[in-house]
């Protein structure tokens, strides 16, 4: 049958992909999450019948993006991790445990609760120094109110709407080709980006927190102690590990810890037990790498969605792999360099305001540079900041830039402007 429609339209993704309403794309991946959630409790189901079950979810949830679309790139662009990140997360319960470790297909309640919300929110604990089985968990004092989310959120999309009206004057090609044309608007452009991931990240994370508060708490106060922001301002980062572990989101760090870093120590640590007597440096090296890997991966899943098996296979394939990897060497690097360092540089010079505020922001800032082109190219080529909902501000940018100041508007600005 015309060699099944050239292999499903090249194993589809891009413009191969069926059309489908934004209302009913979410549901084409949730309902089957749902079901593998829902499974996970249930301790009258066997496991293998759990993973027969699974086979058929797991796959709905994996194709979801790669075979539909609402032809919209940020939906596409959020619909792609989420699945893929659902998949990783689902397929480490369904098989990887059950394979690796030996464990039962299984998960409370409370751990799937907590799975979910462990990347925004800290849940008290019992102080594990005291033995006392009396110690209470830690109280969190609620000082904050619902309006403080609201003020956040409506902060965080006023900064997405005024810098994606800017980012809408450039076109895909125009910063495919601006790291080698204009160098300095590509260092302005890189910068302006992660400043705006902060907003865009942080607004997804306050709407989250203020449907947590409406719906666990209510409506009530909630601890401002107990909740942090998907991003802490990434631009201000003094170090890689800084970067990628404190200030960057922390969303499918659960997942990326599951399927990448877990199973990488485990499997190293088997390996090298009778070769190697301390296991464990090697062991937490290839985790931290392999979860750079897994993250790696989860990226080019989401250009091959978007961009089409053709167009990925030809221009973009590995590139995000090797962004991550590389970030995830150069993190490496960086805590040799550190542990070097205090045997051969004194502590005044390593606790300098230089060495700590400068010398370190600079090293960041270039390397992030120097790999960026390799993250940003395949998703500059969909254009997906185009399909923005904001674009409130958009006419009063354009109109600002293109009157008030133009000779700043033809510098820093792309060619749709």
């Amino acid at each position: 049958m015309e060699s099944l429609i050239e292999s499903t339209f090249y194993l589809a993704g891009g413009t191969g992909r069926t059309y489908v309403p934004i209302p009913f794309i979410f549901p084409i991946f949730s309902i089957p999450a749902g079901l593998l959630g829902l499974m996970l409790p249930l301790q009258q189901i066997p496991s293998v019948a759990k993973q027969i079950l699974s086979i058929p979810l797991l796959a709905m949830i994996f194709a979801t993006p790669i075979f539909f679309t609402p032809n919209n790139g940020l939906i596409d662009i959020v619909v792609a991790p989420t699945c893929y990140n659902l998949f990783l997360r689902l397929f480490e319960f369904y098989w990887i445990s059950p394979l690796l470790y030996g464990k039962q297909v299984y998960a409370s309640r409370d751990y799937i609760y907590h799975e979910i919300w462990a990347c925004m929110f800290k849940f008290p604990k019992s102080d594990k120094k005291k033995k006392d089985d009396d110690v209470k968990p830690k109280e969190y004092v609620k000082d904050k109110k619902i309006y403080h989310i609201i003020m956040n959120l409506a902060y965080h999309v006023f900064i997405c709407d005024v810098f994606g009206s800017w980012f809408a004057t450039f076109s895909g090609t125009d910063v495919m080709t601006m790291h080698q044309d204009r160098r300095a608007l590509y260092f302005l452009f890189n910068v302006v980006v992660v400043f705006t991931l902060n907003s865009v990240f942080n607004a997804v994370g306050f709407t989250l927190q203020l449907f947590h508060c409406i719906y666990y708490d209510l409506g009530g106060p909630y601890s401002s102690e107990q909740w942090r922001p998907l991003m802490i301002n990434p631009v201000m980062s003094s170090s890689l590990e800084e970067l990628w572990s404190v200030r960057w989101h922390q969303l499918f760090h659960t997942s990326w810890v599951a399927f990448g870093f877990r199973p990488a120590r485990y499997i190293t640590q088997r390996a090298l037990a009778k070769t190697v007597k301390n296991t464990l440096p090697l062991s937490l090296l290839a985790g931290t790498l392999a979860v750079f890997f897994i993250s790696g991966l989860t990226h080019e899943y989401m250009i091959y969605a978007t961009a089409g098996g053709s167009v990925y296979t030809r221009l973009f394939i590995g590139q995000q792999v090797f962004f991550f990897f590389t970030h995830g060497v150069g993190m490496t690097l960086e805590r040799f360099v550190k542990k070097l360092s205090k045997s051969y540089l004194p502590s005044f010079v390593r606790e300098s305001f230089f060495v700590q505020h400068i010398f370190s922001r600079l090293w960041v800032f270039s390397f992030a540079f120097l790999t960026f082109p390799f993250f940003m190219d395949g998703f500059s080529y969909t254009q997906l900041w185009l399909d923005t909902p904001l674009g409130f501000s958009q006419p009063y940018v354009f109109e600002f830039f293109r009157s008030v100041v133009p000779d700043v508007g033809k510098a820093v600005c792309g060619s749709l402007l």
